[in-house]
C-alpha cells in the first residue's frame, strides 16, 4: 500500500494539543477509545469524521460531548451524547487531559479528547494503522517505506520540500520497491 494523499494543513491552533498528544488527546477511537471505558470523553469536530469517531466511543465511554468550536454541530441523536458549540480557549491538565476551557470562561471535565476534524487525512489515517509519525509527517526510510512492512508513503505527507517533483520521485521510488519486494530481490 502506498499512502500518497498529501497532507492537510488544518491542524486546530487551540492551546495544549500538542502538549497532550499521547497524554488524552487521540486521533484514533478504535485504536484508543479501550482506555476511556466508562469514563468521559470528547471528541472535537463538526463533520463525518467527528460522527464517525463518535459511533465508535458510543458503547465505550459512559458520556461524550461533540466539541464543535463554534462550527454547526452534527446531526446526532444517542442518551451519552451532548454537543457543545463553544469555541475551545485550551485543553488543561497537570500530566494528561483532564478538562476544556471554552472562551467564555466556562470549562468541563473530561478524561481524554478524540480529533476529528474535517476528514481524517494521512497522518490521523497512518497513526489509526500504528504507522511512525513526528510532528504531522509520516516517517519513511530512504525506499520510501513506513515502520510497518508493505506500506509505503510519499510526497507531501512525508515533509520536507512539498513539491510535484519530489512527490513523483518519491512515488517511483515506492511503486519500484513494492515490485523489487513482489518479485523476490
Amino acid at each position: 500500500m502506498i499512502l500518497a494523499t498529501g497532507n492537510k494543513k488544518n491542524k486546530p491552533k487551540i492551546k495544549g494539543i500538542e502538549k497532550f498528544e499521547g497524554k488524552g488527546i487521540s486521533y484514533c477511537a478504535i485504536c484508543d477509545g479501550f482506555f476511556y471505558r466508562n469514563r468521559s470523553v470528547s471528541v472535537l469536530g463538526s463533520g463525518n469524521y467527528a460522527v464517525a469517531e463518535t459511533n465508535e466511543l458510543i458503547n465505550i465511554a459512559d458520556n461524550i460531548t461533540i466539541l464543535t468550536n463554534g462550527e454547526k454541530a452534527p446531526e446526532f441523536r444517542a442518551d451519552n451524547v451532548k454537543i457543545d458549540t463553544k469555541e475551545i480557549e485550551e485543553i488543561d491538565g497537570e500530566s494528561k487531559v483532564e478538562k476544556i476551557k471554552f472562551k467564555d470562561g466556562s470549562t468541563i471535565k473530561t478524561d481524554g479528547l478524540f480529533i476529528a476534524q474535517g476528514v481524517a487525512g494521512s497522518t490521523e489515517f497512518a497513526k489509526k494503522l500504528g504507522i511512525v509519525t513526528n510532528k504531522d509527517k509520516i516517517v519513511v526510510n530512504e525506499n520510501m517505506e513506513t515502520n510497518i512492512k508493505g506500506i509505503y508513503a510519499c510526497g507531501d505527507c512525508t515533509g520536507g520540500l512539498l513539491q510535484v517533483s519530489k512527490a513523483v520521485y518519491e512515488g517511483a521510488k515506492a511503486g519500484l520497491e513494492i515490485i523489487k519486494r513482489q518479485r523476490g530481490i
